[in-house]
């Protein structure tokens, strides 16, 4: 990449100037002459061109980059395919016949399977680049760090090992809901701070103190269901991170969520001594917990307190969740720890039906609580949760049928969402990948690929008139 400090000091300057036409418009890569117009591309040209477009677009620079351009209401999708047209020519290779040479991949590779699989997984990174850029951003050791960085930091190779991504999820995990966080969280809000970056921030810095280098993290996170989609262990360690994360910052804005903080004024104490919060919660803790909840929720006691509730005007949702969260510290276990415990019950038991069938009565008896205390409440919610999903059927059925270059393409229909498994996409991969002619419909991984190469031909149509006139 050219820019390096030079790039990073000119976006800075343009945040605030905005007169960035002139460097938008010129190339980021130059040209290396004379360029290939026809033949065939080798193999050994395609995976150079896919390897050094995932190095760039993943890279800071080009985050850098893209996030300045999206602040000045750029299209960042344009951006991306403008640097993928260079490449090409900055490996010697004209544009126009670099993109169809990838659209005529599995003609001139008929017998490597390995080919379309790459043309995916370039596609999806794409798609990772400009996500990158639309999240919101933190940089570790742009304010002093809480968690201190490895002297060496590894940032090459493809992707994390799974070990060190789990063990990342594990730590992220343990230091989101210590009670050290919740605090600097709620100080950080009261301040008016975001408190999503400074989350970000925090976990960038654990990336380096495991001895990774902080943007080749990030990128293994976002590379996650791409490398490892199969391994559904590691799927669903991904969401149980990603429940925390938004769940710890939704507290500390609305600390209403929690156990009240005193004691005092709790219906269930807590234990004395110090409380479980760190490993897989014991199978005896989970049932005793669930014993302790059912107990309570199908008590007329609970069912009379409740309905006292709605009378002042509180959420009795609200109320029931904050005695489960009482119940947790009451029999020793901290209530951020144990209300992740239930989201992991899963993960660390996937074969016990007895614990399975235990929660299912704890669920049962948490919603069943809210319907005695509030029948027309609960009433209503249903039927406006059964109005939202009709729209969400119909805008589902209308995206079924998608136009692409003249032809009606029937889309793979939709299933229910499922909390854990909705990332499984490996089936589809595999059967495009080893029949894209099969049929009519289209995964999600076809469609990415789709758009990619639309949005390439589009881009390759402008230039094509820009020159002509």
């Amino acid at each position: 990449d050219r820019l390096g400090r030079k790039g990073r000091s000119l976006v800075v300057s343009m945040s605030s100037e905005r007169k960035s036409d002139e460097f938008w418009n010129q190339p980021r890569f130059p040209p290396k002459k004379p360029l290939i117009t026809k033949g065939r591309l080798k193999k050994a040209q395609l995976l150079e061109f896919f390897n050094k477009c995932q190095n760039m677009l993943l890279s800071a620079d080009s985050g850098l980059l893209l996030r300045q351009a999206r602040k000045e209401g750029r299209d960042i999708n344009k951006i991306v395919i403008k640097w993928q047209h260079e490449m090409f020519e900055h490996l010697g290779i004209h544009r126009d016949f670099g993109v169809e040479s990838l659209k005529s991949i599995k003609i001139n590779f008929p017998s490597d399977q390995s080919m379309p699989g790459l043309l995916m997984r370039f596609a999806k990174i794409c798609q990772c680049s400009v996500m990158k850029a639309m999240m919101p951003y933190a940089r570790a050791g742009d304010r002093p760090r809480r968690f201190p960085a490895k002297k060496k930091l590894i940032d090459s190779g493809a992707i994390m090992p799974k070990h060190a991504i789990l063990q990342f999820f594990h730590r992220c995990a343990e230091m989101l809901r210590t009670p050290e966080t919740a605090t600097l969280l709620r100080e950080a809000h009261n301040r008016g701070e975001d408190l999503q970056t400074l989350s970000i921030r925090w976990q960038r810095e654990i990336i380096e103190n495991l001895g990774y280098e902080q943007e080749f993290g990030v990128n293994s996170m976002m590379l996650i269901p791409l490398y490892y989609g199969q391994d559904r262990r590691l799927m669903m360690e991904m969401q149980l991170f990603q429940q925390v994360c938004g769940r710890v910052v939704k507290q500390a804005m609305a600390p209403t969520l929690t156990a009240d903080l005193d004691v005092s004024k709790r219906r269930f104490k807590p234990q004395k001594g110090k409380l479980l919060s760190k490993g897989p919660l014991p199978k005896k803790m989970y049932m005793k917990y669930f014993k302790a909840v059912i107990k309570c929720l199908n008590s007329d006691k609970s069912v009379q307190l409740l309905k006292e509730a709605k009378a002042r005007g509180e959420d009795i949702g609200l109320k029931s969740v904050q005695w489960q969260r009482e119940i947790f510290e009451s029999i020793g276990i901290e209530q951020e720890f144990g209300v992740e415990s239930l989201n992991r019950l899963a993960v660390d038991y996937p074969r016990d039906k007895e614990l399975q069938a235990e929660m299912l009565k704890f669920a049962k008896a948490c919603a069943a609580v809210v319907k005695k205390a509030d029948p027309e409440g609960v009433k209503k919610a249903m039927e406006a949760q059964k109005i939202r999903m009709e729209e969400m059927k119909k805008a589902r059925a209308g995206l079924n049928e998608r136009v692409v270059q003249g032809k009606i393409v029937k889309a793979a229909p939709q299933p229910a969402p499922k909390p854990v498994e909705k990332k499984k996409e490996a089936p589809a991969t595999k059967s495009a990948t080893k029949d894209g002619n099969k049929g009519e419909e289209m995964s999600e991984d076809d469609m990415a690929l789709m758009m990619m190469m639309m949005a390439m031909e589009e881009e390759k149509k402008k230039n094509a008139q820009k020159d002509g006139e």
